[in-house]
């Protein structure tokens, strides 16, 4: 991105311009959808500095090569920069920004004990409780709602042991991703059902498998052979004779000046 060791103060004002400028766009952005807090909003400003780099050294490699511009080790490297920022943003947001609720859900709601809640936007709806035990194994799972969608998670207990395994659900969007795990087997006494849960969702979680790619699929691209300058090509065109526009003087004419040696 920068000269080494010699950049001049105008090569860096105009090299850092658009960094500078698209790192102040996402964090502009990241406060208008929500972003709070010293660490990460400084995260987002650096994550998008160093994406802003790196997208105007692929811009402008592509703009002279076209699609060989994606080749060799630097600019595969900096598709492998995008992929570590994408893993840098995804951590600081799931850590920052996680929501985590203990709740105790009825299937006939009473005070205290609802059927639906919500958390972090999304609605969870206990159903019931489901057992699907076999031979293997006693199980017994709460059948629950999110966002219409129905999952299990359940408690595993094996015959020739006597600890009580838990089986959380996950679903994962680009968005976030929402655990949920029994904290109790769900109790079905009386005409109601209730079960507790432990929910916890955090943000951009898929992002860091997506990052993982796209630092793999970089460094696949550094492993091509970027386009170089032939070694025995003019690094410039043949400056003309001093004297015009005539041709330049043979190398085998003689240029002893008259009246020297003789």
């Amino acid at each position: 991105v920068l000269p080494w060791r010699k950049a001049s103060a105008e090569t860096l004002a105009t090299r850092l311009l658009w960094p500078g400028w698209f790192g102040t766009g996402v964090l502009v952005l990241a406060i208008l959808l929500g972003a709070r807090g010293f660490a990460p909003l400084v995260a987002f400003f650096l994550a998008g500095f160093a994406a802003g780099a790196a997208v105007r050294q692929l811009v402008l490699a592509t703009r002279r090569q076209g699609v060989r511009g994606f080749l060799g080790r630097t600019n595969g490297g900096m598709i492998v920069h995008l992929g570590v920022i994408m893993i840098a943003v995804a951590f600081a947001s799931s850590n920052a920004y996680d929501v985590e609720r203990e709740a105790r859900l009825c299937t006939d709601p009473v005070e205290g004990c609802p059927t639906t809640i919500t958390v972090s936007g999304h609605e969870l709806t206990y159903l019931g409780s489901e057992d699907t035990s076999n031979d293997a194994r006693a199980e017994l799972n709460a059948r629950i709602l999110v966002d219409g969608k129905e999952y299990a998670p359940g408690i595993q207990q094996f015959p020739n042991g006597n600890q009580q395994i838990g089986k959380p659900t996950v679903t994962n969007t680009l968005r976030d991703s929402v655990l949920i795990a029994l904290l109790d087997l769900p109790d079905d006494t009386g005409t109601s059902s209730t079960v507790r849960v432990r929910v916890i969702v955090q943000p951009m979680v898929v992002w860091l498998w997506i990052g993982g790619g796209v630092m793999a699929f970089g460094a696949a691209l550094a492993a091509f052979p970027g386009k170089r300058r032939n070694p025995i090509d003019p690094v410039s065109a043949p400056l003309p004779a001093a004297g015009g526009d005539g041709p330049p003087p043979d190398a085998d004419e003689d240029r002893t000046p008259v009246g020297v040696g003789s």
